[in-house]
């Protein structure tokens, strides 16, 4: 083990804790100053919880970035900045999506294409590998089939959230199981992608965890995707991604089959119940993951969303050990 580069990962890693730390409290304050607050619907009070923490989370990856330039060599910190501008490119467009509410979701898989071309400079290895089969793509991989899968993880990250702590929980799951992927193929060598996105994500998952204080926005959704995405692409883990977002995928392929199949008007869920149970409109329990699970086992939020992390975390733990 090279004792100095894990030296190296652990400070970065420590520039992002704290940083977040510091913001997190900071950006909740000021999103209640300016208004930026939305009513967690699944509460009998409706208490009013700030969105657009995403940018505690920019926040502590941007420092982390800054100061990474002290330990890393130029090298290092290149390959780095390619990475982190990936993810800083997809959480400005999630900052406009929450401002100004996109409606055409064309013109979202067009722009989020583009904004995961710059992979290609980090990807040395353009093999295909499904276990099974393996295919030599070059130019393919590069410019079309790497920036898809970016965009369609950050999108699987977006849809799947809703319940106080899902989204963030997923991914912070998924990202600690990649990361022992990579740490298994590769040693240290990739983990230094991982550290500014991981502890960021670590500290505030505390505060966005049931009962959130603060919520992620489309802005935290598409960055911590994006962030997943790429470290898939990068470790050569895209099999192994696709298995264990199988409940993000569920809820895409339900999504679209209710809302753009059989056009059903999407509806919210129907106001909380004294019991705290989750009991979605009889035309939307069909309609994403979290949906179904709430339809076959009556549950409330807290429950609903620990379920569905552990379920998350099963497919991990296979994967880890089978892909």
């Amino acid at each position: 083990m090279n004792i100095q580069l894990l030296y190296k990962l652990i400070i970065v890693f420590l520039y992002s804790a704290f940083a977040t730390y510091i913001a997190v409290p900071y950006v909740i304050k000021k999103l209640k100053k300016f208004g930026y607050v939305v009513p967690d619907m699944h509460k009998i009070r409706k208490p009013k919880i700030p969105v657009l923490g995403g940018v505690a989370i920019f926040i502590g990856i941007m420092v982390s970035l800054a100061l990474s330039q002290l330990v890393l060599p130029i090298e290092m910190t290149g390959k780095l900045f390619i990475f982190y501008f990936i993810v800083i490119a997809y959480a400005m467009y999630g900052l406009m999506d929450d401002l100004f509410s996109y409606k055409r979701r064309y013109d979202k898989i067009i722009i989020l294409f583009v904004l995961s071309l710059p992979i290609a400079s980090l990807i040395t290895n353009t093999i295909l590998d499904l276990k099974l089969f393996s295919f030599e793509l070059n130019g393919l991989y590069l410019l079309l089939l790497a920036p898809l899968y970016i965009m369609i993880v950050a999108n699987l990250i977006n849809i799947h959230a809703g319940f106080n702590g899902l989204g963030p929980g997923t991914t912070l799951i998924i990202l600690i199981a990649a990361g022992i992927k990579s740490y298994m193929n590769y040693g240290l060598e990739n983990l230094i992608y991982l550290m500014p996105i991981l502890c960021a994500l670590i500290i505030f998952f505390c505060h966005n965890k049931y009962p959130s204080k603060i919520l992620d926005g489309n802005i935290g959704a598409f960055l911590m995707g994006s962030a997943l995405g790429a470290f898939l692409i990068i470790n050569k883990l895209e099999l192994f991604g696709m298995f264990v977002l199988i409940p993000n995928i569920i809820t895409l392929v339900l999504d679209f089959h209710v809302l753009g199949i059989k056009k059903i008007p999407d509806k919210p869920f129907p106001e909380p119940r004294k019991d705290g149970l989750i009991i979605p409109n009889k035309s939307m329990r069909f309609k994403s993951f979290k949906n179904l699970v709430c339809t076959l086992i009556p549950l409330t939020e807290k429950k609903a969303t620990i379920l569905i992390l552990s379920i998350t975390a099963l497919l991990c733990v296979v994967g880890v050990i089978w892909l």
